[in-house]
């Protein structure tokens, strides 16, 4: 397939672009969402209480984001690039010495935790925490094949130039709440009893390890070998429901986190 000037220029501009943000406002909201139908009552009253007034798990989600390039510090933060080759074991030497998202999450657990420290400290530390716990679900924000977490891979998904990080950020979930208008009700309904039980099962090491399983998986291992790779029907019938997993799986595991840290 010839790709036009003018798509070269803009894959020109992805490959400049720093990278992408984990899931877009729509997946972390989603995943704050349902967390915060998870919550015991006590661990709702310590989020009440370390959120300003007029503040919410759905609208704070994305904040981190909002603020990353004021809080250089925290660039890492969103992610950790474990190569796909990799076996499940130990994930520190992935983790530069800036941090990275599986690393940070109990530092920032135990800041929410500190009563010593303001509550506009703890505050800030839960505000991050509920969107790191959402990154660290997002398969680009944890496998990598040699190229930013998918951001230099060019591709063209349903007729639109992007790139895989991106991709997996926000079109797959956008097309599918476009072709279901009852799916957005669906990823924001309460989980069952055995749904939670089963998605909730496991720590972090475990979580990150499954999140890199995904990536291998679904994102990069149906991937054309052309670059660009032209992407369709084929290719988002298989990643909608990882995506739909991985969202439902953050926000039963957010709650989960939360009500250990706030609810007992």
């Amino acid at each position: 397939m010839r790709v036009s000037t003018k798509w070269i220029g803009i894959f020109a501009l992805l490959a400049m672009a720093p990278q992408a943000f984990g899931w877009g406002k729509e997946g972390h909201r989603l995943i704050a969402h349902l967390a915060m139908q998870h919550l015991n009552a006590k661990a709702k009253a310590g989020v009440a209480q370390l959120l300003a007034q007029g503040e919410t798990l759905d609208s704070i989600a994305s904040w981190a984001d909002d603020v990353r390039n004021q809080r250089r510090e925290t660039s890492t933060w969103h992610y950790i690039n474990i190569p796909l080759a990799t076996q499940p074991g130990d994930w520190k030497p992935f983790c530069p010495a800036t941090g990275c998202v599986v690393g940070v999450i109990p530092e920032l657990i135990a800041k929410v935790k500190d009563t010593s420290l303001t509550t506009t400290q703890r505050g800030e530390a839960l505000k991050f925490l509920v969107h790191f716990v959402g990154d660290m679900h997002q398969p680009l924000h944890v496998g990598d094949n040699g190229d930013r977490g998918g951001n230099d891979v060019q591709v063209v998904y349903l007729n639109r130039p992007t790139n895989l990080h991106s991709l997996w950020d926000t079109p797959i979930l956008a097309t599918a709440e476009e072709r279901d208008p009852q799916l957005k009700a669906r990823l924001e309904k309460k989980a069952g009893i055995f749904e939670r039980r089963r998605l909730a099962k496991g720590n972090l090491a475990d979580w990150v390890w499954e999140t890199k399983a995904a990536s291998k998986q679904a994102a990069y291992g149906q991937l054309p070998a052309a670059r660009p790779a032209i992407l369709g029907d084929e290719y988002f019938a298989q990643a909608s429901p990882v995506v739909q997993l991985q969202l439902r799986r953050g926000g039963v595991r957010l709650a989960q986190l939360l009500n250990d840290t706030l609810g007992k």
